[in-house]
């Protein structure tokens, strides 16, 4: 099956989406589970303000689904300091609770899940898929 989406006619080549699924990577510490990625790029100037207005429509729908499918973490590196603007979706949750599996944005860096006490279950911090919207100038 040919998952690519075929431009729209109308609107031509306008912005760059990237999405990169997250996965379960092996490296030399053992494995890992590597945050996936959702960026939208596009620059003002070379699409205009009514395109430059449908993108920023059309990239709201994108993240709005995004957060529906997960849900904000806690994430802590080895010192104890918390990361934020992450998500992660519910399989990905399960997976690294049960196995212990440390996290990573694709560096070297190594994060885990953190308990939350009741009053950091307000603040939005997370892990699953880091992010990047907007325009580019």
């Amino acid at each position: 099956m040919d998952d690519t989406v075929a431009p729209r006619s109308d609107i031509g080549h306008s912005a760059v989406v990237q999405f990169l699924g997250s996965r379960r990577r092996q490296d030399g510490e053992g494995e890992v589970f590597e945050a996936g990625r959702l960026a939208v790029r596009w620059i003002e100037q070379e699409v205009g303000p009514e395109r430059h207005q449908f993108l920023t429509e059309e990239t709201r729908l994108a993240w709005k689904a995004l957060r529906a499918a997960t849900r904000p973490a806690n994430v802590q590196d080895a010192q104890g300091r918390r990361t934020s603007g992450m998500r992660i979706g519910p399989a990905a949750h399960d997976l690294v609770t049960n196995s212990g599996m440390l996290l990573s944005r694709g560096g070297v860096q190594r994060l885990h899940l953190a308990t939350a006490s009741p009053a950091d279950q307000r603040v939005c911090t997370v892990f699953g898929v880091t992010s990047d919207q907007g325009s580019s100038t």
